[in-house]
């Protein structure tokens, strides 16, 4: 294990109380007087690469600001950036190393305009100052990027006024007046709501077959890849050879175990093609945990062996797998806090996939976690004579290349552009699926997320209740004008609503015909004939005739199911539906043929089947008459 762990393990966590005797407790190997801090590592993700903060940076006439006679100063800066590591300005939790870092370059920024406009404190700022720091931020170039600050940097910029202000008494010199009285920072930095650009989600088409190669991947080409290693490695710790030689002997040996199967079973025949399905394989992992399970990139990298675990509530009921680990977001522990995820069968196998591609390093290193791979390393020679010193946790940016690589390698394209893959996509996209398909999910998927509170999974991953309502209503109508279009234009419908459209519905014929039958769709739609669409059919819903007793809002979930709406007057199906009916039909017949049934599901089954069977009559009979 790394001598920098050890330190971090070493140290207990601080207290709240501890804090105050300790002003340095976040600090790794240097003191509150030094040029440089090193801060404590906040997870194993920043072992290898600690932040450092430099206090000896320049200012804009040439001196450092570490000249005494910016002693006073920087005092204070030093305390504002503690207070900062220590509370969030909006929850009271400590912040992370690496958001400290982003304040402390912000905080820079500050101190060297001060520098420019001849402030030597903070208390000497006055109204007038926030404007004339904010224009010169907007002015003030940015190096390797051509456009202005964004207003979400800005508003980073503008939150260490309100620390100087919100937390004066716990600093030596702080603000006299109240930045914001009467205004929101937010508005102040030029960020509005309706700009708002949130993290991406993968479009539906792109995330369908992204997981179905990843899902694919996980459970039919693991078991291939992970046998393919232990040929690897006995052929590499099988002879000596200087260099590259043990990759001959290896690629042979792969060669010889693949012998005789076919390329159906996809069977590795060379170290280079071992390489390559090895990268893909860690990407589809970490695919299927972020998009089927919902954990943040930080909570997915820290998992460890053994993690899947079954849960039973008091004993009573179907046990729940569940992934456990470690949320770090807003937490001062090295650990984390504990937390649980449901996870479906696909993520087990991908944590069992993980758990066979790392059972070398972790023997090697003494260490649990999933993740473990040699910090740097060219092809396979990565698990070629590994050492415990070169192990770590794989850095976001890495896991960030290995996302584009397999999008690059799937071909996923979106609107004729390729999709670039991130890594907290999934999170957002499992979040936003959930939320847009049962609002009443929220507080469940707040806690699989693991928020504390319903409004952070509302608003920064499902949207806002207004918008999230915009969305569903506009997905609504959609699919109510496509399916007013199909209904128009099919040949055939079955149904009791769909033999009442059929005779009332008007002839579209010419050159416009479907522009004409787009307008009148929409014109339906407006009307207020909104189609529930559905696997077997489409429900053209009326309160008054509804099998399922719905109400004012629409069709009864809890009593829709296909029987209740075959015999119902809004029901109508198409073409498009045939093949559920026809599969109901067969699903039917073979039940019949069962010799042990009871009398009582006979009767239930033959009153599906002749429900089934009329449909695909009605269906098949008005397709003829119409050709």
């Amino acid at each position: 294990m790394p001598a920098l762990q050890h330190q971090v393990l070493d140290r207990p966590v601080a207290t709240e109380a501890e804090h105050a005797d300790d002003r340095g407790w976040f600090l790794l190997g240097s003191k509150w007087e030094d040029d440089v801090w090193v801060l404590a590592p906040g997870n194993a993700l920043e072992e290898r690469r600690p932040v450092r903060l430099r206090w000896d940076f320049e200012l804009q006439d040439g001196r450092r600001f570490t000249d005494e006679r910016y002693a006073t100063l920087r005092e204070t800066s030093k305390q504002l950036i503690a207070l900062i590591r220590t509370h969030s300005m909006f929850t009271g939790l400590p912040l992370r190393p690496s958001t400290v870092a982003t304040y402390f370059f912000t905080l820079r920024c500050l101190l060297q305009w001060m520098e420019r406009e001849h402030f030597s404190r903070f208390a000497d700022l006055d109204p007038p100052a926030l404007p004339q720091f904010q224009q010169w931020l907007r002015t003030r170039p940015v190096a390797g990027h051509s456009s202005p600050r964004a207003p979400g940097t800005v508003l980073r910029h503008l939150y260490l006024f309100e620390y100087l202000h919100r937390f004066g008494a716990e600093l030596d010199d702080c603000l006299s007046f109240d930045p914001f009285a009467g205004h929101d920072h937010r508005r102040a930095a030029g960020y509005h709501e309706g700009l708002r650009q949130p993290w991406p989600y993968t479009p539906d088409s792109v995330a369908v077959i992204l997981l179905q190669a990843a899902i694919d991947i996980v459970t039919r080409e693991a078991p291939i890849i992970l046998q393919a290693w232990q040929t690897y490695r006995k052929a590499a710790a099988g002879g000596r050879g200087a260099g590259h030689a043990h990759t001959g002997r290896a690629t042979r040996a792969l060669r010889n175990a693949s012998a005789g199967i076919p390329d159906a079973q996809s069977p590795v025949r060379s170290v280079r093609e071992l390489d390559l399905r090895t990268d893909l394989l860690y990407a589809a992992c970490f695919v299927v945990l972020s998009y089927l399970v919902g954990p943040r990139v930080s909570e997915i990298l820290h998992l460890k062996a053994g993690c899947v675990q079954r849960r039973c509530a008091d004993g009573v009921g179907e046990p729940v797998t569940v992934i456990v680990g470690a949320i770090f977001k807003r937490q001062s522990g090295y650990h984390g806090r504990a937390h649980e995820w449901v996870a479906p069968p696909a993520a087990v196998q991908a944590v069992a996939a993980l758990e066979g591609l790392s059972a070398a390093q972790r023997a090697v290193a003494g260490r649990d976690e999933l993740w473990l791979r040699r910090w740097h390393g060219n092809g396979a020679t990565e698990w070629h004579e590994v050492r415990p010193d070169l192990l770590e946790i794989p850095s976001i940016s890495r896991i960030n290349i290995q996302l584009q690589r397999f999008a690059a390698w799937l071909g996923l394209t979106h609107q004729d552009r390729p999709w670039r893959l991130s890594t907290h996509q999934g999170r957002k996209t499992f979040a936003r699926f959930a939320a847009l398909r049962d609002r009443t999910c929220l507080f469940a998927l707040a806690q699989q997320l693991g928020h504390r509170e319903r409004a952070e999974t509302d608003h920064g991953y499902a949207g806002s209740d207004y918008r999230l309502a915009q969305e569903i209503d506009a997905e609504i109508l959609q699919q109510s004008v496509n399916a007013w279009e199909h209904m128009l234009a099919a040949p055939g419908l079955g149904g009791r609503a769909g033999e009442e459209i059929v005779a009332n519905r008007p002839r579209f014929r010419g050159k416009r015909m479907k522009e004409d039958l787009a307008s009148y769709a929409r014109l339906l739609v407006d009307a207020g004939l909104v189609l529930g669409v559905c696997d077997w059919g489409f429900c053209v819903y009326r309160e008054a005739y509804s099998a399922c007793l719905g109400n004012a809002a629409g069709p009864n979930p809890a009593r829709r199911e296909p029987s209740t709406c075959a015999r119902c007057k809004n029901f109508a199906v198409s073409q498009r539906h045939r093949p559920y009916w026809v599969e109901q039909l067969h699903r039917c017949e073979r039940l019949l043929d069962e010799p042990a049934l009871p009398r009582q599901t006979l009767r239930i089954v033959r009153a599906r089947l002749d429900e089934a069977r009329s449909l695909v009559g009605t269906i098949d009979s008005d397709g003829k008459e119409r050709s």
